[in-house]
């Protein structure tokens, strides 16, 4: 097995076992990444065993350690990692609820500040792109970073044997920076509903008979019940996170992630060129390397005489209000705690050497 693993291609720092070869990398000494360990003989060659995983933890962090899994494939046996595995998740290549990233946060931060000795080990199918913006925002939220691109790159000097390996899909580092931006400006989460009036896309190479279309989601609709949020401007009602949808011939082709409380909305409009769209591969499309989206969204005005009143409308504001109040508080937590950096070097480090600006330097000089 160590044999077939070591010719592939994953670029990965592996970790030894014994004579086993993991694909787990040490983050910091209090966090690890890896990709999902499987009970499949085949895809075990590639990623982890599962025995071989739950034999590592048990041996070298015995009843403190807490796996987060983001694959959305549950465990069949929990047990064998004592039940210590709490499962997220959100499609493969797209960012997850803003709620998730802090409700994940909570619990590896309560987690790591009840025993110095436990820590946290973070996965999704490859341990890659969801892996590294949970890494990455941990690392953010911790202050151990003060900008988005070094955590980035600091996740992938760790987990990779090159740079630009970490998170690349465009709205997973749109998240990751979302949270940098609520650290650095030390602002809370505030309610903002609005309403995408047109979506233009352009810049596509279509063929004769070709068309483009698009559809809306958010955390409280999906495609096919969006209708039933429209207004009587024909815009569409959208809060929190909002995904949009890109079909070419009804085929699904791309898509973009924002949320609605922190992205930056100016003069009532939105622009992504093909650097911001998903999936990252679009760029290297000969089609689609122009291409452009400008969403036209206007704030919402629940109460404009205008709009018909709307139970879903009022149900969803409820909900939203709910997650923001949580979100708040971790913000606040982190905003008011005058030990909150110094905390986090053990948090993360425990008592080994915080090596962060030689990793930083040496990346600078590759």
């Amino acid at each position: 097995m160590n044999f077939i693993r070591s010719l592939l291609p994953t670029g990965k720092h592996r970790l030894m076992s014994g004579n086993k070869s993991l694909d787990l990398s040490v983050i910091t000494p209090r966090m690890y990444a890896m990709s999902y360990p499987s009970e499949n003989l085949i895809e075990s060659m590639y990623h982890n065993d599962q025995d071989d995983i739950a034999e590592y933890f048990n041996k070298n962090h015995p009843n403190k350690y807490l796996i987060f899994n983001l694959s959305g494939i549950p465990y069949t046996n929990k047990a064998k990692f004592n039940n210590s595995v709490i499962d997220y998740f959100w499609p493969d290549h797209k960012a997850p609820p803003l709620i998730d990233i802090f409700n994940i946060i909570k619990e590896a931060y309560i987690y790591l500040q009840k025993d110095i000795e436990n820590v946290i080990c973070v996965h999704c199918l490859a341990g890659k792109g969801r892996t590294g913006t949970i890494c990455c925002a941990l690392l953010l939220y911790g202050r151990l970073f003060y900008n988005s691109e070094d955590a980035n790159n600091y996740f992938s000097y760790k987990r990779f044997k090159q740079l630009n390996k970490g998170v690349q899909e465009p709205s997973q580092l749109r998240y990751i920076k979302y949270l940098d931006k609520l650290m650095q400006n030390r602002k809370y989460i505030e309610l903002k509903i609005y309403e995408i009036i047109n979506v233009d896309i352009n810049g596509i190479e279509l063929k004769h008979g070709e068309y483009i279309s698009y559809k809306f989601e958010t955390n409280y609709y999906k495609e096919f019940d969006s209708d039933n949020y429209k207004t009587v401007r024909n815009g569409y009602i959208v809060i929190g996170d909002v995904t949009i949808n890109i079909y070419r011939n009804d085929k699904l082709i791309g898509w973009l992630f924002f949320n609605t409380h922190v992205e930056e909305i100016k003069d009532n409009r939105i622009f992504y060129d093909i650097k911001l769209i998903d999936p990252r591969f679009l760029l290297n499309e000969k089609d689609y390397s122009l291409m452009k989206v400008k969403v036209d969204i206007i704030p919402y005005k629940h109460h404009n005489p205008n709009n018909k009143p709307n139970l879903l409308v009022d149900e969803m504001i409820g909900n939203e209000m709910v997650r923001i109040k949580k979100m708040n508080e971790f913000l606040n937590y982190a905003y008011k705690k005058n030990s909150f950096v110094q905390d986090n070097q053990i948090l993360f480090f425990g008592n080994e050497k915080n090596n962060i600006d030689e990793v930083l330097n040496e990346i600078k000089q590759i």
